[in-house]
């Protein structure tokens, strides 16, 4: 009985340790947009694909290979819209909500999303989109967009994908994370991506530090160690 009850505390510990590093590695958010968005979408022929208004969930794939492919289904999990090469941004300051930054659009067509970031981090993913719609976003927003070549994709999946940059003035350039220093310095947060409270089993961390999980590890390994020592010694 008193090893039952061990290995049950044991388990439980590596079932909490489980959940808690998921979260933290794929990043999973569910947001909700009050007016339609547009993400890129390799599969289609068009090279984006417009969301009406509504939850979505993003979450980083579970790859070793590429930390920066973004996947985005409806909130039950079941439908996947389009999986999303990214390249790595960043931030000054880290908010305890998810930020979705826009690219500015005519009145009446769908918002762009231009990158993610986590609560917590300040470290986020920018959203690469086809080369021909790069183009055109660029010099409809007057600001470098990051492209990529289609049929890349389809051959590499997403590893080692080359990225480009396409310029206002209609032009592809070699990639330079510095070429969006300027007009990020002025960017603000879109107001219609809100994260939206999760279950409290799967509460999104506030903070993007290990400390809080090393804590109550520490806690659980204890606990059960107390558990080993008191079932040793009725034993002898």
């Amino acid at each position: 009985m008193k090893k039952s009850l061990i290995m049950a505390a044991v388990l439980a510990c590596f079932a909490v340790s489980s959940t808690l590093l998921a979260d933290t590695w794929n990043k999973k958010t569910k947001v909700t947009f009050s007016g339609p968005i547009e993400i890129p979408a390799p599969h289609t022929s068009a090279g984006v694909m417009a969301l009406p208004a509504g939850s979505y969930v993003f979450r980083l794939i579970e790859s070793n290979s590429n930390r920066h492919a973004v996947e985005v289904t409806n909130v039950r999990e079941d439908k996947v819209y389009s999986t999303i090469l990214a390249i790595p941004d960043y931030r000054v300051n880290a908010s305890s909500k998810t930020i979705m930054y826009f690219t500015e659009r005519k009145a009446g067509a769908p918002t762009a999303i231009k990158s993610w970031f986590y609560p917590g981090d300040n470290f986020g993913q920018r959203f690469v989109y086809p080369k021909v719609k790069a183009a055109e976003i660029a010099a409809a927003t007057n600001q470098p967009v990051p492209s990529h070549a289609p049929e890349v994709i389809e051959k590499t999946k997403f590893v080692a994908v080359p990225v480009y940059i396409q310029t206002p003035a209609k032009q592809e350039v070699a990639y330079d994370a510095s070429a969006f220093a300027k007009k990020d310095a002025t960017d603000t947060a879109g107001d219609d991506g809100e994260a939206v409270k999760a279950p409290a089993e799967k509460a999104l961390p506030k903070t993007g530090s290990s400390l809080p999980f090393v804590g109550m590890m520490g806690m659980l390994l204890v606990a059960v160690g107390l558990l080993f020592r008191r079932a040793s010694s009725q034993l002898s």
